[in-house]
């Protein structure tokens, strides 16, 4: 996601890279991240410590893993710089951190940036207001093999969308089958469906089926562009906002 933001930075109107950060030890520090992006020489390198990008940036975009996040928003927060979090898997202590630091600053934080799985949050909600308890839900996400958590943060934000669409507390109507290999059918759940295969970037469904139809609404990504292009607009979207905490439906006006 780093090589694709940079990537995609670079045909974006209004945006430039003036850091890139990486952990300690990683074979990419004191690199040309435009080189090491295949867009080139740009001038910056990649460092580990963030507090020094933070220095001239207006957001920092933070695709990284769950236990590095609170260190950065931390950064940030006192730096008194903008945010975009489109990182997963956060424990409860995590994103504690960052509900702190949106209180100072302001942070868009969302488990996909595509901009079609957040039309897709907003139909699932949508059909479910509509479908109500008489169609039973299934939702089916499936992932490259080297993802870390699982249900994505995707699933669990549709199932969520869903749920209040349907007006019922999302925790105690979500069931989890993991692998997809139960093929659980409960209609009074909202089930999620994990599978995890090749490379794949990510692939969506959520069905709502009852005795006489099935309906569904899919969105596939295949490549990371997409993800990347919507953590951009966020970036443009957040800089000089109000402290908070955001998302991509507020970012598209959803």
């Amino acid at each position: 996601m780093g090589h694709e933001l940079i990537h995609c930075a670079s045909k974006t109107d209004g945006v430039t890279v003036v850091g890139a950060v990486e952990y300690e030890g990683h074979e990419s520090l004191g690199k040309d991240a435009g080189e090491l992006a295949g867009v080139g020489t740009i001038g910056v390198e990649v460092v580990s410590d963030v507090s020094l990008v933070l220095k001239d940036c207006d957001v920092l975009i933070d695709f990284t893993l769950h236990n590095a996040v609170p260190g950065n928003m931390t950064a940030v927060e006192k730096a008194g710089k903008a945010a975009v979090i489109g990182t997963t898997g956060l424990s409860a202590d995590e994103a504690a951190v960052v509900n702190g630091c949106a209180q100072k600053v302001p942070v868009v934080w969302a488990p996909n940036m595509s901009l079609g799985v957040n039309m897709l949050f907003a139909a699932v909600k949508k059909a479910g207001e509509v479908f109500g308890s008489a169609y039973s839900v299934q939702i089916d996400e499936t992932h490259h093999v080297h993802k870390k958590d699982a249900p994505s943060g995707t699933a669990l934000r549709l199932g969520e969308k869903v749920a209040e669409g349907l007006g019922v507390d999302f925790d105690s109507h979500y069931l989890h089958d993991e692998g997809g290999e139960q093929g659980i059918r409960d209609s009074s759940k909202i089930v999620i469906r994990s599978h995890r295969e090749g490379e794949v970037v990510g692939d969506h469904t959520v069905s709502f089926e009852s005795h006489g139809e099935r309906i569904e609404f899919t969105h596939n990504a295949w490549s990371r562009e997409a993800f990347a292009a919507g953590a951009l607009r966020a970036a443009k979207w957040v800089v000089g906002r109000g402290p908070g905490l955001y998302d991509m439906q507020d970012v598209m006006g959803l």
